[in-house]
Order: structure tokens, then C-alpha cells, then sequence
């Protein structure tokens, strides 16, 4: 059973024109599977709540409390014997709480010890009137004579409003679906905090972190206001990675795109474009600094063949860099788009110029060729997966260029973190490699989203294993890309216009037999389902005040038919067969 209770409070955010505010709400969730276990000291009450989620944990006694302390061990992962793992790697979380029965109580809540991590100025603080939560899964109660049969626990789980029904995603392959199944919960469990944290060890926003938690929460629910929340907490209390700086235009833009509101983009633009406009570039308009490339720094794929400038601290070398200018490059776009949006059209050309030449400098600077890839910076002779995964993301790659870079993107396979795999999917999606990065998705390996939840976790995690980044944590948001990448690529909806007044629908389903699911705008719900046989059939549903630009993949006979009649394709680029379609319920055929 489950029951939802609004609070409506305040999040912390110190701004002279704060976001909406985010209402936190307490979900009552019961057990899916309790068990009486044998302990040295008398029966263990276990629990298992199927879900990881932060929050706390209520227990009654329908008869007498026990009598002396009970101790309450709440966690993310179990051991090999399926008991609570107390020595988790990283900070996979496990608590040790005792708690103290009355005689004359029957009812308790966890007093739960706040870590002294999160003592931490930035850190995002829990909401007085909800308490110190932490994020748990399983639950094991022993000692004080405590009787199993007579114990009930109720997890209280904490998030912002989260409607379920909204999303949907099922296709022809059970590992995708559970993979969406990760993601999505990560979306909806770590909003505890009103608004989006880097995880559990430091509860701190970040800008890279937010960027993608934004694309996968919209891919699930709508709502704007945990990324507005977060944007104007990040504004305030700005992080060190010269790229983060970047990704603010990026949520700005996203946010204007989703919603067709300016909210972000009017409240902070001047601002922003003072820390736009005060870096460092050099006369042919390339920026001068290095990056965190990717984190942790071992996911970094020989960057620069592992040389690092000692004068550059924790951005990385060459200080004329691909990555730090790929990310340059298309937040000036972002900033020229904002700013024609509002108004500023000298702001708009500037902006416009910056990227056009700093473009042509990029292309020039960092083209090896000999090899046909982008080097890792101005004097570096080794290319990596991110200095040309993200040039091809960023649609910095000329189209005569871009078969061998997607080539050589695609043989690194997974050389990245769980944070440049937003980058490295999107690369392949943007290079007509579907297949390859829907096989990325779904991998058995290591590096990769079915080893998560092989090993037992609900939420994605902030790296791919503990040896890779040995003080990861299990509820790190950033790790859940494929929730926007499957809602975006392989169901193929992207806004064409603001707010969704046109949306594109361009499936790109690989080697899928079949896949179906529902994407949630600010206009409605927009459902599709694909087949994806000799003849690609597309069933769509588009909401009122809505048009769609629709592109399916050519077959053999280069035939689109609209509702059952034969339609003359837009011009295209000869891979896709693209129509104008109204709102509404279609089916569609490429024949």
C-alpha cells in the first residue's frame, strides 16, 4: 500500500528572485518481501522495499515494544548471503541506528544521525519539517526481545511530486526496459532535496550533474521547477569545472525549449553573460584553458596521452583544448539563442560571430589530417574518445568528416565515464549508429547500466564499479542518461519549437523488433509505437496544439504513406523519408 502526503516547503535557495517553490512529498511504501532471520542475539526482522529511495522509516508494535534498545540497520546493497551489507564499497550507504522503546509507545520514526559531510556549507540542507533522511532499501531490526510477527515497517519515502503515468518506455528487449526502469526511479527518488544533488555523499548541486538530470527528470514528468530551483542555487554557489560553466546556457536553453518560458533565461541572462564574456580567448577566438575532460580522472581514455599542465590544477591540458572549446563553442550558440529570444540582438550577433570563428579555428586547430580525428589540444598528438565525441555531439564535425570520427567513436566503445556517456550516446544517435548505442545501453559488461542492476541497485550509480572511482555512491542522477537518450532517439521526441508547438518524431530504434512509449510535454503526452519490420510503421498520437514533423527511416522503396495514403516526402538527406502531420491520432508507414 501506498499513500502520498504533500508538504508544501520551501527549498533553500538564496537568490533575490527565487524559483518556484518545490513541494516535497512523503510516499508511504510497505514492504514486498519481510522475513524473520536467526541472529546471535535473538530473531532479525528483514525487509525488503524493493526500491531504493531517501527517506526514513516508521515502525509500530501492535503488542508491547520490546524491552532495551533495538538497534535498526537501514541500506542499498546486500552481501553474498543476503543479509544487509555493513562493509559496502565506496559510500554505498549503511546506517546503524539504535532506537529506545517506551512502554507506553507503540509508533516511532528513526532519528537518523546527519553525516558530517553534509555539514558542508554548499551542501543542500533537508527540510526541517521532514527531517533527516537517508537513502535505504533494505531494513534489518534486532535485539530488545523484539517480535517479528508483531513488528510493522513502513519505508517514508521523499520526493518532489513524481506522477508515474506520465512516461512510459517498453520495447522488443527486457534489458532496455529495465535500464528505463533504473533511470526513471533515479529521476523520481533523488528529488528528496528539491533540487538536483550530485548524490549522497556531498548532497551538492553541479552544473554538468543538473544538465542531465534535467534532459531525463523532462523525459518522465514535465515539471520545471527542480531544474529552475537548482539553476538559481547554482547561480549563487557556482562550481570549479570550466565546463560546468557551459552547461548553464545548455539547461537554460533546454528549459526555454521544453516549456516555451523564459524564466531562466531572463532572470540570470546578463549575469551568465558576464561569465560568458570574461574567459580568457586568444586572437583566432579559441578559449584558453584546459577541462576536467571527465570524471573520475581515469575515465579520461589516455587524454593527452596522461600528461597533465601542473598550472592548470584540476582542468587538464592542452591549455588550448578540444574539449574545453567544443563545450565553449556551443554554449555560445546557446547564449546567441537565448538572447535573440529576449530581445538582445547585438548580444545575438556577437555571440553568433564568437562561435563562427572560434568554429572555423576548432576545425583548423585541432584536425589531425593524417588520421582524420581531432587531436586532444593545440600540440598533443594522441585522440581520444571525448575529443572527438563531444565535437561530434556538439555538431562541430563537417559532414565530410564526421563517417570517420563517428567510426573511431564508436571502436572506443564505453572509454568514458557514466557522465560522458550522455555525450558519447548522443554522438552516435546524432551518426545514424543507433544499434551501437542502444548495444552500449544494454551491455552484460562492466561499463555498463545492466551491471547495476545485476549487483542489486535501484538508482543509477556515480560510476561504473567501485574500482573505477572507489568512493562511488548508488543514487547519483548523473549516471542516468539513457532516460533522455531513449526518450529523444530511440523514440526520437525533440521540440522543433518552444514549448513543444512542434515536436519532432524521429525513432531510431536499432536492431529493435518493436518499441512503444509515452514522452510528457507542457502540451500533453506524446505516444508512439514503432515496428520495426521490412516496412517501418510508426503509430502516433500528437495532443491538441500540436504539430509534428515526422522522419522515419527510407526502405527499399522510398514510400511514405500518411493514414494510408502514399504522401511526397520533404526533401531530406536520402536516409529518412519526413512529413508535416497535425495533431492527432496517425498511423504511418515507410515502405
Amino acid at each position: 500500500m501506498k499513500r502520498l502526503l504533500l508538504l508544501a516547503l520551501l527549498i533553500p535557495v538564496r537568490s533575490s528572485v527565487a524559483a518556484e517553490p518545490v513541494p516535497l512529498v512523503t510516499e508511504r511504501v510497505s514492504p514486498v518481501r519481510t522475513e524473520t532471520r536467526h541472529g546471535d542475539q535473538g530473531p532479525v526482522l528483514f525487509a525488503d522495499f524493493g526500491k531504493d529511495a531517501y527517506g526514513n522509516l516508521e515502525i509500530s508494535f501492535a503488542g508491547k515494544p520490546p524491552e532495551g534498545p533495538v538497534t535498526v540497520c537501514l541500506g542499498e546493497k546486500l552481501n553474498a548471503s543476503g543479509a544487509l551489507d555493513r562493509k559496502p564499497p565506496g559510500n554505498v550507504n549503511y546506517l546503524e541506528i539504535p532506537m529506545v522503546t517506551r512502554p507506553d509507545q507503540r509508533l516511532y520514526r528513526l532519528s537518523i544521525p546527519r553525516k558530517p559531510r553534509h555539514e558542508n556549507p554548499d551542501a543542500i540542507p533537508v527540510i526541517r519539517e521532514v527531517g533527516e533522511i537517508t537513502p535505504f532499501r533494505y531494513v534489518e531490526a534486532r535485539g530488545g526481545g523484539i517480535d517479528p510477527g508483531k513488528t510493522s515497517l513502513i519505508q517514508l519515502a521523499v520526493h518532489a511530486p513524481f506522477e508515474e503515468s506520465l512516461s512510459s518506455f517498453e520495447s522488443s528487449d527486457p534489458h532496455l526496459d529495465a535500464v528505463w526502469d533504473l533511470c526513471k526511479h533515479t529521476m523520481k527518488a533523488s528529488s528528496a532535496f528539491g533540487v538536483f544533488i550530485d548524490g549522497e555523499r556531498e548532497r551538492i548541486p553541479y552544473e554538468g550533474d543538473a544538465y542531465i538530470n534535467q534532459l531525463s527528470f523532462a523525459a518522465c514528468d514535465p515539471d520545471p521547477r527542480l531544474i529552475r530551483a537548482t539553476f538559481d542555487r547554482l547561480m549563487e554557489h557556482p562550481t570549479w569545472p570550466i565546463e560546468w560553466l557551459f552547461h548553464l546556457p545548455m539547461i537554460a536553453y533546454a528549459d526555454y525549449m521544453a516549456t516555451g518560458d523564459t524564466t531562466i533565461a531572463s532572470r540570470h541572462y546578463d549575469k551568465l553573460k558576464g561569465r560568458i564574456e570574461a574567459l580568457a580567448t586568444r586572437p583566432d577566438g579559441l578559449l584558453e584553458s584546459g577541462a576536467i575532460v571527465d570524471w573520475p580522472a581515469g575515465e579520461r581514455d589516455g587524454y593527452n596521452g596522461g600528461i597533465p599542465d601542473p598550472t592548470m590544477g584540476n582542468q587538464v591540458g592542452p591549455r588550448i583544448n578540444t574539449v574545453a572549446n567544443a563545450f565553449y563553442i556551443h554554449a555560445l550558440g546557446r547564449m546567441a539563442a537565448l538572447a535573440r529570444v529576449l530581445g538582445r540582438k547585438g548580444d545575438a550577433e556577437s555571440f553568433d560571430s564568437r562561435a563562427t570563428k572560434a568554429a572555423d579555428a576548432f576545425n583548423r586547430v585541432f584536425f589531425d589530417q593524417r588520421t582524420g580525428l581531432y587531436t586532444d589540444g593545440e600540440g598533443s598528438d594522441h585522440s581520444s574518445l571525448h575529443a572527438n565525441m563531444f565535437p561530434l555531439a556538439f555538431d562541430l564535425v563537417p559532414a565530410d568528416r564526421q563517417a570517420k570520427v563517428a567510426a573511431f567513436v564508436k571502436s572506443r566503445g564505453m572509454a568514458c565515464s557514466v557522465y560522458g556517456a550522455q555525450y558519447l550516446l548522443e554522438a552516435l544517435m546524432k551518426a545514424g549508429m543507433d544499434r551501437e548505442a542502444i548495444a552500449l545501453i544494454t551491455s552484460p559488461g562492466l561499463r555498463g547500466w545492466r551491471h547495476m542492476i545485476d549487483a542489486g541497485s535501484t538508482m543509477t550509480w556515480e560510476a561504473w564499479d567501485s574500482s573505477v572511482k572507489p568512493n562511488l555512491t548508488w543514487n547519483h542522477a548523473w549516471g542516468a542518461s539513457p532516460a533522455n537518450i531513449l526518450s529523444r532517439y530511440v523514440l526520437g521526441i525533440r521540440p522543433l519549437a518552444p514549448g513543444y508547438e512542434r515536436v519532432l518524431i524521429a525513432p531510431q530504434p536499432g536492431d529493435l523488433a518493436w518499441v512503444k512509449g509515452r514522452v510528457p510535454t507542457v502540451r500533453g503526452p506524446v505516444e508512439v509505437k514503432v515496428d520495426n519490420g521490412a516496412m517501418f510503421r510508426l503509430q502516433l498520437a500528437l495532443p491538441a496544439a500540436m504539430a509534428g514533423e515526422v522522419r522515419l527511416p527510407r526502405r527499399k522503396h522510398g514510400v511514405l504513406l500518411l493514414d494510408g495514403k502514399e504522401v511526397t516526402p520533404l526533401p531530406g538527406d536520402g536516409k529518412t523519408l519526413a512529413a508535416v502531420i497535425p495533431a492527432g491520432n496517425h498511423f504511418l508507414e515507410s515502405r
